[in-house]
């Protein structure tokens, strides 16, 4: 199998300081492409690598029968993942005229093809979780973000290597949770967390001058206009690009590199 390509050998930046230039910048394909195939399928993930991603994104959620599975939605024809078999949820997936594949599929396809934004959507399978990707992929190879603390407190403590970040941007947040997004370098200390994964929104009230002073990369999600990814592009406080328009992302940057050789980002 042929290693990783020049492109998808960018480095996971862990450190802010200084920012990063247009050429050392990630874009990460949300949930695969899901504009071309069914979001955190084998086909999607194939087909945002082919369009040029540098990293892919998938959730992961456990089913009862304790099978680690790449899926984003706490249910599935409005019963539970976690109350259903793998079989059970295959099943009714196949009936939609899809398949769900197991993280371990998607880490066999994915093994030095591409690296692993990697989402825990539950707590308690933090161990589990690690070890399996540490199976097939470098510590360099794979960061894992949570909206859950305590997850990335759990894998911090027992994996202090593992690169963590803390996902930013609940739906539909009650407010004093969303006072801690804006201002959230509390929560992240205490998460132990390596960088944060902001959604777009709340790149506001000096959001990405705090984190750059705290010495914490951010990506940001999910940036799918135009004007926005070339904002992103530019500002040198932003390490990824999270999105569900890889196709854009790599053209804009691509165009970007060629109106400028040096790469040089701008901060805005």
């Amino acid at each position: 199998m042929k290693g990783l390509s020049p492109s998808k050998a960018r480095e996971i930046k862990v450190k802010s300081k200084g920012g990063v230039d247009i050429t050392q910048k990630l874009i990460i394909g949300h949930r695969g492409a899901p504009s071309y195939a069914k979001e955190n399928t084998i086909n999607s993930f194939k087909k945002a690598m082919a369009l040029g991603a540098d990293m892919i994104e998938l959730d992961v959620r456990r089913t009862r029968d304790l099978v680690l599975i790449a899926f984003h939605d706490g249910l599935i024809q409005d019963r539970p993942i976690k109350n259903l078999t793998y079989e059970e949820v295959s099943q009714i997936a196949r009936n939609q005229g899809f398949d769900i594949p197991t993280v371990e599929e998607v880490l066999k396809w994915s093994k030095e093809r591409i690296k692993l934004d990697v989402e825990l959507k539950e707590e308690g399978y933090e161990k589990e979780i690690v070890e399996l990707i540490s199976k097939y992929f470098k510590k360099d190879q794979f960061v894992i973000t949570s909206f859950n603390d305590s997850s990335l407190k759990n894998i911090k403590n027992h994996y202090p290597d593992i690169k963590v970040g803390l996902l930013l941007g609940k739906f539909r947040a009650p407010l004093l949770s969303r006072i801690s997004e804006f201002f959230p370098m509390k929560r992240c200390n205490r998460a132990k967390a390596d960088f944060l994964a902001a959604h777009w929104k709340l790149l506001r009230f000096g959001f990405l001058d705090r984190a750059e002073r705290n010495n914490k990369p951010v990506f940001v999600w999910t940036a799918n206009e135009e004007k926005m990814i070339l904002k992103l592009l530019r500002d040198r406080r932003v390490h990824a690009i999270v999105t569900d328009k890889t196709d854009l992302a790599v053209s804009l940057r691509k165009k970007m590199l060629q109106w400028s050789p040096t790469g040089k980002a701008r901060g805005t």
